[in-house]
């Protein structure tokens, strides 16, 4: 599967961190850039909690950062509870709220290349004793035309699609669908083609960046950039609707990328 993701995203518009255009290279972080932080900020947080390693954000407060879409996350399995965590995301840093399961979090990394850019586990903290998730990638990433926002991610869409008749019939509609962010975009057919169909059992549609009723798989359109979020059916790690890019200024003080 991945494979013919990474042949799709060949035919796709590279990002840059403000959008469209070229990811740079990825990037983690070091200890040097840990100590760095903590020199530049100083001094203790208000709950005598730590903070991000690279922005420097309070833990405790760095919820306040994001710009959530449908809420709260679903409740935390139990031994577990969400916290904020932050990975590099080209220029830009992603802030998201994610498991984590005793002294174990989950974690996120980034990496760019010549298609779509790929968010992947680093670490899944719920019930992946021997790391066998670290790898598997849970979103992917492509640009977003201002003057109209869902084209990118309907050209990747069709673009995977073999079929001239099926590839002119998808389009982009809102999930609404209740546990998945308010703004969660689908491809999909027709209503008058997807009642063809018929209502036994979950539906697909639009190839593997379409509709999907048997997994959590959808598009997010937001800041710049078209998020496909496949989740599958296992127990969530991540707050899809957590997810807000964040900018330094030339201030040194981070906020929300446009």
């Amino acid at each position: 599967m991945r494979n013919m993701f990474g042949l799709v995203g060949m035919a796709t518009l590279m990002l840059t961190a403000c959008g469209n255009g070229a990811v740079g290279n990825a990037t983690t972080n070091s200890g040097s850039e840990a100590a760095s932080v903590a020199a530049e900020h100083g001094g203790s947080c208000p709950d005598d909690g730590g903070r991000l390693p690279i922005t420097g954000l309070c833990s405790g407060r760095a919820v306040n950062y994001l710009n959530t879409a449908g809420g709260d996350p679903l409740e935390a399995p139990e031994g577990c509870n969400w916290i904020v965590q932050e990975t590099r995301f080209a220029q830009d840093v992603l802030l998201y709220r994610a498991l984590k399961c005793g002294a174990k979090a989950t974690r996120l990394t980034f990496s760019s290349g010549a298609g779509l850019a790929e968010l992947a586990y680093e670490t899944a903290a719920y019930g992946d004793v021997e790391n066998a998730l670290k790898g598997q990638v849970l979103v992917r990433v492509t640009g977003s035309d201002p003057a109209d926002r869902t084209a990118d991610l309907l050209r990747v869409a069709r673009d995977a699609i073999d079929d001239p008749a099926e590839k002119a019939g998808c389009s982009v509609r809102n999930a609404g669908i209740d546990g998945w962010p308010e703004d969660a975009l689908v491809v999909d057919v027709s209503k008058a083609e997807a009642e063809k169909v018929g209502a036994d059992g979950p539906r697909t549609a639009c190839g593997p960046f379409g509709l999907d009723e048997d997994s959590t798989s959808y598009w997010r359109v937001f800041q710049g950039h078209s998020w496909f979020f496949q989740l599958g059916q296992d127990a969530a790690q991540i707050d899809p609707g957590s997810f807000t890019l964040m900018r330094k200024g030339k201030n040194g003080a981070w906020s929300q990328a446009e």
